[in-house]
């Protein structure tokens, strides 16, 4: 108990942050463990009241800052590791440090609240960016990206899908084909993207991401129809990443299907997809 809290007389008081299961932070420390702070920790749906009467208790159930690499993204990455047919998990290494850092010091920024949002109007949205965010990582440091160049592409690609937290939850659920007016709602994200973000005056890498991501090289993606170099390198990684975890991950309307398949449905597309890029992650992968 001494490494979330330390008991002063009859009072408890946090040791160091803590954070939920999902890495958002509800404790600073030196906070003193109230009960107030027990209410809203019940409000949160994190502490039984009636099982609340001392520190033990809400230890069971936050996350020290000491265990959050460990607890945050390990569920992510057990699974990500088969789906993705990860052979080697060392390549996880530099992508899960980026990605840790970003998500706890992100937390505090005003356009954290997208981030967030997603897992709560859409379960498997969060999960996707945070997979999205991991594949692009793992060819950016093949590509020998600095430190900084990856944490600006790794919060782009978590930020890439923020704008479907404006599109109809019955669509993006659906389980059915979607007419064309529904497809065509679908297809605004990237601009109900950029306007969400544009306040917060952010980088032009991390709006780039999620502006292009649906790009194609020949030009018939969306929403401005950019052909090759138009679309920026960090765009062109996101591209594959998110292709790739949407294939071989289940959605509502289609089971997933395996890596091996993503790969060659994006080979057989060459004049949509940069190739050089699906070469590096084959590479990576095997």
């Amino acid at each position: 108990m001494a490494e979330y809290f330390i008991k002063k007389g009859s009072e408890y008081y946090t040791a160091q942050d803590i954070y939920d299961k999902r890495g958002m932070l509800l404790l600073s420390k030196g906070q003193k463990i109230t009960a107030e702070v027990k209410n809203r920790l019940e409000r949160l749906g994190k502490v039984d009241q009636e099982k609340s009467s001392d520190a033990d208790n809400i230890q069971n159930v936050l996350l020290a800052q000491n265990d959050r690499q460990s607890t945050v993204l390990t569920p992510v990455t057990k699974e990500f590791v088969e789906r993705m047919s990860i052979r080697d998990s060392r390549i996880l290494e530099k992508p899960n440090d980026i990605l840790i850092n970003i998500i706890f010091e992100s937390k505090t920024k005003p356009w954290w609240i997208y981030v967030n949002a997603l897992s709560n109007y859409v379960d498997w949205l969060y999960t996707h960016s945070i997979d999205v965010a991991v594949v692009s990582l793992m060819m950016a440091v093949e590509l020998g990206y600095s430190d900084e160049e990856l944490t600006n592409l790794g919060i782009g690609a978590m930020l890439h899908d923020v704008g479907k937290l404006l599109v109809p939850k019955s669509i993006i659920q659906k389980p059915e084909k979607l007419t064309d007016s529904e497809m065509s709602l679908v297809r605004q994200h990237c601009e109900l993207g950029m306007s969400s973000l544009e306040s917060f005056n952010l980088p032009k890498e991390y709006m780039d991401i999620v502006m292009q991501h649906h790009e194609r090289l020949d030009g018939s993606g969306y929403p401005k129809g950019l052909k090759g170099d138009e679309i920026s390198r960090n765009s062109r990684i996101v591209m594959i990443a998110d292709a790739v975890d949407a294939i071989t991950s289940y959605r509502p309307y289609r089971q997933s299907q395996s890596m091996d398949v993503a790969i060659n449905k994006l080979r057989n597309e060459k004049e949509k997809y940069p190739q050089e890029l699906i070469s590096l992650l084959e590479k990576i992968l095997q």
